[in-house]
């Protein structure tokens, strides 16, 4: 067994599935099921269990993922260090980023750092917020941008906090809301949770789902065409002129917001690696 097959089984625990594992390693789907093969036939135990909706772990495999993960992270630590430790300004920093944050606000974001130290390099994975927390537990990452609120042991930060709003082409009458065709989107399940709690107290019956699009922006693209509302952080609405926006309350008629924090370890462990 080597780093590539210790690659391997990490896309494979990332991806869940093994087409889409075979099309990030630039493998053919027999090759990367004839790896795993041989993988199981080396180490004398089954790792993946094969279903209609993808793969699994067994528990050897859910342990060796966890051993690919950490020596990865090693190595990858190690080579950075190696190429900073001659210059206090230079390193990388690997940043794990929310996929809205990423698409909005994180040019911005980064420019007056990037200014300061330009030798720096950053290696940047965006995903929903709760993977890259996912990312950052695991130590994958040394510096997480999420939105909404997490549970965080180590130094946490509120770099903005957001209103979540009814967003339409047309006038909102909040009383005829659930009789409009509303245009959903795929989002992490916090936000979700959210959106769909304040629902629920508000209304007595579901709303009128027209759409379902994976994405904010594909989202308010079809709300400006008039074709329903959408309930989302108001952080991808700065782009459109046009639209009536309306904040979302909750009991006590209090604005319903959605957070960004920034997630360390410590300090020290950014400027170790730069």
């Amino acid at each position: 067994m080597d780093f590539r097959d210790l690659e391997i089984i990490k896309t494979l625990d990332d991806e869940r599935n093994i087409t889409r594992a075979a099309t990030k390693l630039y493998v053919s789907q027999p090759s990367l099921s004839y790896k795993i093969n041989t993988l199981e036939q080396e180490l004398g135990v089954p790792l993946i269990i094969r279903t209609k909706k993808g793969i699994r772990f067994t528990s050897q495999g859910s342990h060796l993922v966890h051993y690919a993960r950490k020596t990865l992270n090693g190595f990858n630590k190690m080579k950075d260090y190696l190429h900073s430790i001659d210059n206090e300004d230079e390193g990388v920093i690997r940043l794990g980023v929310s996929q809205n944050l990423a698409r909005y606000d994180l040019p911005e974001l980064l420019s007056s750092f990037t200014n300061d130290f330009q030798k720096v390099q950053f290696k940047i994975v965006t995903s929903w917020s709760q993977s890259i927390y996912k990312l950052i537990e695991s130590d994958e990452v040394s510096l997480a941008i999420v939105r909404g609120d997490v549970s965080w042991k180590g130094y946490k930060t509120l770099l903005n906090k957001e209103p979540i709003c009814i967003i339409s082409k047309d006038k909102i009458d909040l009383e005829k809301l659930p009789s409009k065709s509303r245009i959903a989107f795929k989002t992490d399940t916090r936000l979700q949770h959210t959106i769909d709690n304040w629902w629920k107290e508000s209304y007595n019956e579901p709303p009128n789902e027209a759409m379902l699009i994976d994405n904010l922006e594909s989202c308010l693209k079809l709300v400006e065409k008039g074709m329903g509302y959408a309930i989302a952080p108001n952080i991808g609405v700065r782009e459109y002129k046009n639209l009536n926006i309306v904040p979302i309350k909750d009991k006590k008629n209090e604005i319903i917001y959605r957070d960004t924090f920034r997630l360390l370890f410590l300090w020290r462990d950014i400027f170790e690696e730069i």
